[in-house]
């Protein structure tokens, strides 16, 4: 019983909304500057009025109102120069590898000999020295810059008592990066 009550409220309320009246307005139309009133006939099937005008021609789409629209940069804008300066980690850098083999006792040694040599014969920089493991070898670490191109100045000063000096990127301590300023030298 209940379900019918539903049922026929559901149809009586479909077709109470539904309607086959046609829908009748007025538009004014301009036609070779005399204005007339003209009384449209809009059914579901058709799109023009009783005197035969299509009103798809004279309606507008949104499309249609955007199709000329530019959304342009200003000039003044594109002049503009917008700077962003990157955040820089401090510790990355580049030293310079006088060592690596498997010898720690030669490692010590060679760290030592570098000490002595650049003492007397460098000037400008006094470049740290690290020893470490790194498996399976030793090395010899020397320096600490922030700059490739110093760091590969400073690997050519040392190549001429140590031949096996090459440049690495590594970890430093920024308290030890020599300034700008500075200038490396031999005696």
């Amino acid at each position: 019983m209940i379900k019918q009550f539903y049922f026929i409220f559901v149809l009586v309320l479909i077709l109470s909304c539904s309607s086959s009246e046609p829908i009748s307005n007025t538009i004014p139309v301009d036609e070779s500057s005399s204005e007339q009133t003209v009384t449209t006939t809009q059914t579901a099937a058709t799109n023009t009025t009783s005197s035969g005008i299509d009103l798809e021609k004279y309606r507008s789409s949104l499309s249609d109102t955007y199709l000329n629209k530019s959304n342009e940069v200003p000039e003044a804008y594109n002049r503009l120069k917008i700077v962003t300066e990157e955040e820089k980690d401090l510790f990355e850098g580049y030293r310079v590898q006088i060592y690596s083999g498997q010898n720690v006792a030669i490692a010590d040694t060679i760290a030592s000999r570098f000490r002595a040599w650049s003492d007397t014969t460098i000037v400008g920089y006094q470049a740290e020295t690290y020893t470490f493991f790194k498996t399976p070898y030793y090395r010899v670490h020397v320096g600490d810059f922030h700059d490739r191109s110093k760091a590969i100045y400073f690997s050519n000063i040392l190549k001429r008592q140590f031949r096996e000096s090459w440049v690495v990127y590594d970890r430093v301590d920024p308290y030890r990066v020599p300034a700008d300023t500075v200038d490396i030298f031999t005696k």
